[in-house]
């Protein structure tokens, strides 16, 4: 137990972690939306506003920000001629909290948070995935502890299996096991919000299973849960990360936030040439557990562009079902493709 309890000192560092880790098919419902912007949008000046405007991303200790760690260090958002201050969370929640109240003006979220900031009234717009492009982008792990007897998937059936109940975790889990032929009734979940709780309790066997995202499955794989479920391996995406901003920043920011993105587009190039060189830059702002700082492989990222439908509506029409949203929310009033480099 003694190397879980120096795994978990590093863990407990660790704030709630929004796991957006997505993945998922190119974008081609990217062209059609910048052609046909929501409505609102003035045509090709839509937008504009100040040129020499600061913009406040927010930020949570994941994987998923790496590209705005990249440009900021590297200086590429200041030789792009914009200013970007990334604003540090320690929860989603207070994240959501200050986008809405218009103290910063975009963050990292994922699908679902998206989703459902928007179907409550938040006038907020998705203008990129951050990961999600591919099905290699990141990866959710469905795992069994140590010490589970289950072998599979199918040994699950009627197993609790922890989660965080209507997040992008419990989303993608439902799907996974759906995937196999899980009827609804033999899906069976218990929700434990935090991930290094969760990530404790499984290690320890106090849940036979548990779904996770990167870095913390990896860290759970390598020291010895056994993996059941690997969504980079379905072929398509379940989930995507996405880059959220609101309507009012759009409107008054929009020349920076094209700078911003290309950018953006400047540091995924870069993080795609040489993923290790930023290795010590991901380790310090995603606070990588001490046991896999040197062995967890990077992440790459696309260049900017929207989700399709595909990936969109059925988040949606889940969280209906889940009794989460009360109507579908269109993919029209999700997104906003005119700011893409």
């Amino acid at each position: 137990m003694k190397h879980l309890r120096m795994a978990m000192a590093a863990l407990l560092a660790l704030t709630t972690l929004l796991a957006g880790c997505g993945r998922g098919a190119t974008g081609q419902d990217g062209a059609d939306a910048k052609e046909a912007p929501p409505a609102g949008a003035t045509g090709a000046g839509a937008g504009e506003g100040q040129p020499g405007a600061k913009l406040r991303v927010g930020m949570l200790p994941i994987v998923d920000g790496l590209p705005f760690w990249v440009a900021e260090a590297q200086g590429y958002f200041r030789e792009a001629g914009v200013e970007v201050e990334l604003v540090n969370f320690r929860s989603a929640d207070e994240r959501d909290v200050a986008l809405t109240a218009g103290q910063i003006d975009g963050a990292i979220a994922d699908t679902v948070a998206a989703t459902t900031l928007v179907a409550s009234g938040a006038r907020v717009k998705i203008i990129s995935l951050s990961l999600g492009a591919t099905p290699q982008e990141g990866r959710f792990l469905i795992l069994a502890s140590p010490r589970s007897q289950a072998r599979a998937l199918e040994d699950l059936k009627g197993v609790p299996i922890a989660i965080s109940n209507n997040s992008i975790i419990h989303y993608v889990t439902e799907k996974l096991l759906e995937e196999v032929g899980f009827r609804p009734e033999e899906i069976k979940t218990t929700s434990i919000p935090q991930i290094p709780t969760r990530f404790e309790m499984l290690m320890s066997g106090q849940v036979e299973a548990a779904c996770l995202p990167d870095p913390l499955a990896y860290l759970a794989e390598v020291q010895g849960a056994k993996v059941l479920a690997d969504d980079s391996k379905m072929g398509r995406n379940l989930s995507q990360s996405v880059i959220l901003f609101s309507e009012k920043a759009l409107a008054e920011k929009g020349d920076a936030v094209r700078k911003m993105l290309a950018a953006y587009n400047r540091a995924v190039a870069e993080i795609a040439a040489d993923p290790n060189r930023f290795r010590s830059l991901l380790v310090e702002k995603a606070r990588l557990p001490e046991p896999i700082r040197d062995t967890y492989p990077v992440d790459r990222f696309s260049p900017a562009q929207l989700p399709t439908r595909e990936q969109l509506e059925p988040v949606s029409a889940w969280l209906v079902a889940k009794g989460v949203i009360e109507a579908p929310v269109a993919y029209e009033d999700l997104v906003d493709g005119r700011f893409l480099p």
